[in-house]
């Protein structure tokens, strides 16, 4: 089955709004951001504006032509509101006669917050209409989207233009308007209903750091980790819990706003907008923010001012104000918080005209009259927000202000229901977590394989070592210095009860009577004449067994030798007896034989006299009563590796009675080395 390509569409980049490189407004210095307005209807975009953001607006505000603004100049009035030159000129605000797609909607109030009434115009207008707005100058051929909601203000409290970040759409004559970022998104423009915004910080790294706005994603290069995540309310308004306002000066003085409050003594609720500079606070707060900074109400100008003597201690002290931020006013122990640090610099601003009538030094803090309570501008130069509207949710974070700042990273937010970025779907998360299980699993059975080999090896190793020093079957006190193995002559080890030695005995084996009923032992004279060897040595040697050892293993006997009398059967019949040579036709034996025993090794050398244990045999009898027979020559080069007297226990069956010579020869060489059986 070939796989279903599924029709998909690109994701587009967030979108970098570019900031201007100067320092505006008459309220402090705040960076500000380019647009541009309208169209000349030949192709090219209309006037440029530098604005403020607002995040509590969904509208686009530009200044017009206002005939207040004259000081210095009106040329030079129109570019403190940010109005930027049109047409090789300085303009003096927005001209609606050269942008062919201006829609004119009438005039209405300016959207703004309940906190607003102490203005001294408590309603201000505009000119509403709509036309294309877009991102950057008008020279480099910026992103736009045409039938956006324009307002033309011309009112002093509103002395520069603001672009509105807001989601929370307009409604005209009962019409709800599109927000421009709402558009932004439904067109793909960006992938995702979001934004990040920082206010940007004049004091900070010698010559200050400007502001940031990205559209559908954030700038990561400009905050740290150290944010908390909040869920927007129903109205989708930027609420966050203030849990503690603090206070430290250089002399590491620590004091608590909120704690030394008695009406907040668990924080408070209050609205993050960047539409004004001010923080509106409970007034307690304010009162103890005067006293720690050496301010002073105005009520004409409804302001704090700061005189030259307190601007100068403030200096001196470089105290900090910190706000501890969270999703309740209620401090808890989740850690789920953040703190967000102003210094002194952030609330050194200067008032001008026509806030008031001379410049003056301030503090942007007010008194709520509604106990609405507001974070604004002034907050923003320290705190990063990224808002999410998608999935209705924001962070908020300290700002980054290393010197020298990094470079941009960008990252997108996306959207609940954004495809992915390729046709090819790649692996799902679960195929991904069966590829590392089975990594994981394969590497742990090769580990064990590894683990068994090594050990066999060593297991090996260590039988290797335990063979070469465990000590030799062989007694060697018992068998002596030097152990020969013999050649099997006469006797046939395949026959069953041939000489296997069990573990644990040196001669049950050989003599084992459990098979000596059952295979008889053939007559001598049966043997064939090749088997017959040299009478050399009439004896069968085996190690010496310790009288205890014959004891357990031997059956009673009477006598004064009962302990060991038995051990060898009687009825044990002869197997291998060697013949003397015979004429032709006779095979009766002439002579002793040399019986060759197994492989046994032979025992010490010792001297005795005749066997302590005597069987049915008459050997040891003869032994010890030699007859005086001369000694029949020795084989040329014979030696022998020991000397030792008759066998301590010789059976019937086992060899043939010894011949007058031998017995000569055991008797002249007493004490002399014997050669082995056999070389």
């Amino acid at each position: 089955m070939s796989p279903h390509k599924r029709a998909e569409k690109a994701i587009k980049a967030p979108v970098v709004v570019t900031p201007a490189t100067t320092w505006d407004g008459n309220d402090g210095k705040w960076s500000t951001f380019f647009i541009t307005v309208g169209d000349d209807g030949l192709g090219r975009t209309g006037q440029d504006f530098r604005v403020l953001i607002s995040t509590s607006s969904s509208i686009t505000q530009i200044p017009v032509e206002a005939d207040w603004c004259t000081q210095p100049d009106q040329e030079k009035c129109a570019d403190r509101r940010g109005v930027q030159m049109f047409q090789a000129k300085q303009s003096l605000g927005f001209q609606v006669n050269v942008a062919s797609n201006w829609k004119q909607l009438g005039p209405y109030t300016l959207p703004v917050p309940p906190y607003f009434d102490d203005y001294p115009e408590k309603n201000p207008g505009g000119s509403y209409g709509t036309v294309t707005v877009g991102f950057g100058r008008a020279s480099s051929a910026p992103l736009s989207m045409p039938g956006q909601m324009v307002a033309q203000i011309n009112t002093k409290d509103f002395f520069m233009g603001s672009f509105g970040l807001s989601a929370i759409p307009a409604s005209f004559g009962g019409k709800a308007m599109a927000t421009f970022l709402q558009n932004f998104a439904n067109n793909s423009l960006i992938p995702s209903l979001s934004y990040g915004y920082t206010a940007g910080a004049y004091y900070r790294n010698n010559n200050g750091v400007v502001g940031n706005l990205v559209l559908g994603g954030y700038d990561h290069s400009r905050f740290t980790d150290l944010g908390v995540s909040i869920f927007m309310p129903s109205n989708l308004s930027l609420v966050v819990g203030v849990q503690y306002v603090g206070y430290r000066n250089t002399d590491v003085v620590d004091y608590s706003f909120t704690q030394s409050s008695k009406s907040f003594t668990t924080g408070f609720y209050a609205t993050i907008d960047s539409t004004l500079p001010y923080l509106w606070l409970p007034d307690e707060i304010c009162d103890q923010f005067a006293e720690k900074f050496h301010l002073q109400w105005d009520s004409d100008q409804k302001l704090y001012t700061v005189n030259d003597a307190a601007h100068d201690q403030n200096i001196k002290e470089n105290a900090f104000v910190s706000f501890r931020i969270g999703k309740n006013a209620q401090a808890s122990n989740d850690n789920n918080f953040t703190s967000i640090t102003l210094p002194y610099a952030a609330f050194d601003l200067t008032a001008e005209w026509p806030l008031v009538n001379e410049t003056t030094k301030y503090f942007p803090l007010k008194r709520s009259p509604t106990q609405q309570y507001v974070l604004g501008r002034a907050f923003l130069q320290e705190a990063y927000l990224i808002v999410d509207y998608d999935h209705k949710n924001f962070t908020v974070a300290p700002a980054n202000f290393s010197d020298p700042m990094p470079e941009p990273h960008i990252v997108a937010v996306l959207s609940g229901t954004e495809p992915p970025k390729s046709e090819d779907p790649g692996l799902s998360s679960g195929a991904i977590a069966g590829i590392v299980v089975g990594v994981v699993i394969g590497v742990l059975i090769l580990l064990a394989a590894a683990f068994l080999y090594w050990r066999r090896r060593r297991q090996a190793r260590q039988r290797e070592r335990t063979m070469l020093e465990k000590p030799s079957e062989v007694d060697t006190i018992l068998a002596g210095g030097e152990v020969k193995h013999r050649r099997v002559s006469e006797l046939d080890s395949n026959l069953p009860g041939s000489p296997h030695s069990p573990q644990g005995s040196s001669v049950d084996g050989y003599y084992g009577h459990q098979h000596k009923d059952v295979i008889p032992f053939p007559p001598i004279n049966e043997y064939p004449a090749e088997m017959e060897s040299p009478p050399e040595i009439a004896e069968l040697e085996s190690p010496p067994l310790e009288q205890a050892q014959l004891a357990d293993a031997s059956p009673r006997a009477p006598g004064p030798h009962a302990v060991v009398a038995e051990y060898f059967d009687d009825r044990l019949k002869r197997r291998g007896a060697t013949r003397d040579r015979v004429q032709e036709g006779d095979r009766a034996p002439t002579g002793p034989t040399d019986e060759r025993g197994d492989q046994t090794p032979t025992g010490p050398t010792h001297n005795r006299g005749a066997s302590d244990v005597t069987v049915a045999s008459n050997i040891d009898i003869v032994i010890s009563n030699p007859s005086p027979i001369e000694p029949e020559p020795r084989s040329a080069g014979g030696h022998s590796a020991h000397a030792r007297g008759p066998s301590d226990a010789t059976v019937q069956s086992g060899v043939s009675d010894p011949t007058s010579e031998q017995l000569e020869d055991w008797r002249r060489s007493r004490g002399e080395p014997r050669r082995p059986l056999s070389e």
